[in-house]
């Protein structure tokens, strides 16, 4: 087989890798007007978000109005990894899974072996000045509220200045998620973004998603620019051309070694024979014949001094 040949074949298998890795990755494109007539939440159509169960790494802000001199209750309480907090000299609590409601309740309940039902605000007057039993949850004498949304979260992977976990704040959407991200890096493809939303309970399918960012930053379309839920996963793929060059790169790199190697022999192979020459052959020669020049032997007829 002549070197034509393989050369052809070389270039023919590249040519295919080429067109493996510029394609090999591609978001299954759903068309938009199917996705526009599904009901998932997107800009302008938002959905109001459940109510937040609190959970690690939570940030809880805990405030008592009336505690003793010196045994404040105040300020933010990590939710630990155990799902408690504590409130120092008065214990710990377990708020894993509560709602605000529900954790302030619980607080009010464990603070009573050590507080009034009056410092609690348990106890209230009504029109005519009688006591009467107030719930814990209306309590105006503690607060409890969220510090840092850290617990429900969504990611942004791929080719992105920041990629990361990201916590949910609020009704962030997909263009929202980039930007907190960094925006997109310069090695990133426009057209080939996906959102993937986790299978609910008792469902076994993820949803995926494609984001048609071109058009929700060029032409104000918001048919793909989801609302992000907890757990949301959005990929930002690498533009085909550098996902390509990158395994040529890959692929060439074994035999650019091999090339190499071989190159340094043969310079040393080729240094190594321009040295080996006689030199001493022909100035002795020339020497012994008189007719060059004697440098530093004296002739034996030579007059002594």
């Amino acid at each position: 087989m002549d070197r034509t040949r393989v050369d052809l074949r070389v270039g023919r298998l590249l040519a295919g890798l080429i067109v493996l890795a510029a394609t090999g990755c591609q978001t299954v494109r759903t068309p938009e007007e199917q996705i526009a007539a599904m009901p998932i939440p997107r800009e302008k159509n938002m959905m109001s978000q459940p109510e937040y169960v609190v959970a690690p790494p939570d940030l809880l802000i805990v405030e008592v109005l009336e505690t003793p001199p010196g045994r404040p209750i105040t300020g933010e309480r990590l939710v630990r990894p155990d799902g408690t907090i504590t409130l120092g000299y008065y214990g710990d609590v377990y708020v894993n899974g509560l709602t605000l409601k529900e954790v302030k309740e619980k607080i009010i309940i464990h603070l009573r072996q050590f507080l009034t039902d009056e410092a609690l605000g348990l106890i209230a007057l009504d029109r005519d000045g009688n006591p009467i039993q107030v719930p814990p949850a209306e309590s105006d004498r503690v607060f409890v509220d969220v510090g840092a949304y850290n617990s429900q979260v969504y990611y942004v992977q791929g080719d992105v200045n920041a990629p990361g976990r990201l916590p949910i704040v609020g009704n962030e959407t997909v263009l929202d998620a980039i930007n907190y991200a960094g925006g997109l890096a310069p090695t990133a493809s426009i057209p080939n973004v996906r959102l993937v939303r986790p299978a609910p309970p008792g469902s076994s399918k993820p949803q995926l998603l494609p984001v048609n960012l071109a058009a929700i930053i060029q032409e104000g379309d918001t048919t793909t620019n989801y609302q992000i839920m907890p757990g949301d996963r959005i990929y930002v793929y690498r533009d085909p051309i550098v996902r390509a060059t990158i395994l040529v790169d890959r692929l060439a790199a074994p035999f650019n070694t091999v090339l190499s190697s071989i190159l340094q022999y043969s310079f040393a192979v080729r240094n190594v024979k321009s040295i080996d020459i006689p030199i001493n052959a022909g100035f002795g020669a020339q020497g012994n014949q008189g007719g060059g020049r004697n440098f530093g032997r004296v002739p034996a007829n030579s007059p002594a001094f």
